[in-house]
């Protein structure tokens, strides 16, 4: 594998740049059938070449299938998230109080590597096993940009290969980079999962289906806008706000946030933080169940959704009979109250 101070990695990106100019404005179909041809590759590139991940990633957002990538990308991004992840630790054995490198800087990629190469055995590793470690110190973000791109498709997270080691990975370096924190909160998105949602007061209830849903802000603007006519008194959410949280403008002003409807609370009694994930919501009986309470105050956020290219879908499937509400009701906790602090902060940006 060639490193960018040798010659030849201007010419890989101008073959990156001119594929990216070929693609534009392709119909879908052209540019699945480019992502066909890139993705043998990802099993061959390191370090900057890394960027061919990028090229696919990128076609799958003009609208290419994100399939052809399901086994390979998940697989690379993985390596490369756990590699990476061990890097400092082998760096400060080999190279003492130095900084570590700047990821963006690829000049340092060779000789990063031929120190963590050269001193592998100090290290207690396999020469090639350093140079995996210090290409993936420079091209995790690329291989986890390319995965964000792909795992906004339902269908690809459905068929994906690795989600759970990509999900111990991303959790291993959390905090450390934010395109592997976004990543991580791409794997605990939960698809076709049922929801059962309560409202005590009236003694009524209704089952749902949810998918792509990325927050719990998203969550509850969703929510209200599907109750919206079935609980009585339940102010509907304006449409701008409806449409942040689906596929429109993600952004609201600051001065006309999102306002919440009702507060959430588990079936467990647990409060539900908006700026949790549904991922969050603790199953009572193996269904997650949300227990609608008053909002008390008013409480806003100016982000629609997290995750701006992924479809979200919430389906209210039917309304539960009597029996079936009751039964619900009667197996939820009491609410534990600890959101009264927090209540009334607006406006809020997820």
């Amino acid at each position: 594998m060639m490193d960018p101070a040798v010659g030849g990695f201007s010419q890989f990106q101008l073959c990156c740049r001119r594929v990216m100019a070929a693609a534009r404005g392709n119909d879908p179909a052209e540019l699945t059938a480019g992502v066909e041809l890139l993705a043998p590759l990802l099993s061959q590139v390191r370090g900057a070449y890394s960027q061919v991940a990028l090229v696919a990633g990128t076609l799958v957002e003009w609208g290419g299938s994100p399939l052809p990538l399901r086994d390979a990308l998940p697989r690379r991004a993985a390596a490369s998230m756990e590699m990476s992840e061990l890097f400092p630790g082998v760096w400060a054995t080999v190279a003492g109080r130095r900084p570590l490198p700047d990821r963006q800087d690829l000049s340092a990629i060779a000789s990063t590597r031929d120190r963590l190469v050269t001193h592998a055995g100090r290290c207690g590793l396999p020469a090639a096993q350093a140079a995996l470690i210090a290409w993936s110190w420079f091209d995790v973000t690329d291989w986890a940009r390319a995965l964000i791109a792909a795992m906004a498709d339902r269908e690809f997270r459905v068929a994906m290969a690795n989600r759970d080691r990509i999900r111990d990975a991303a959790l291993a370096m959390e905090g450390q980079l934010e395109t592997v924190d976004c990543l991580l909160g791409l794997t605990l998105v939960l698809d076709d999962e049922p929801l059962v949602v309560l409202d005590d007061q009236l003694g009524r209830g209704f089952h749902l289906t949810m998918s792509g849903v990325g927050d719990n802000f998203q969550l509850h603007t969703l929510l209200a806008d599907r109750l919206a006519g079935q609980v009585p008194g339940l102010e509907p959410p304006r449409p701008a706000w409806v449409a942040a949280a689906t596929d429109g403008e993600l952004r609201r002003p600051a001065d006309d946030p999102i306002y919440r409807r009702f507060r959430l609370f588990d079936g467990n009694g647990a409060y539900v933080y908006p700026e949790g994930r549904p991922a969050d919501i603790q199953p009572l009986d193996g269904t997650r169940v949300l227990v609608l309470h008053p909002p008390l105050a008013p409480f806003g956020w100016t982000g629609g959704r997290f995750y701006p290219r992924m479809p979200p879908a919430l389906t209210l499937d039917r309304l539960l009979d009597p029996a079936e509400a009751g039964d619900w009701l009667d197996r939820i906790a009491p609410a534990v109250e600890t959101d009264l602090m927090t209540h009334g902060r607006v406006p809020r940006s997820p």
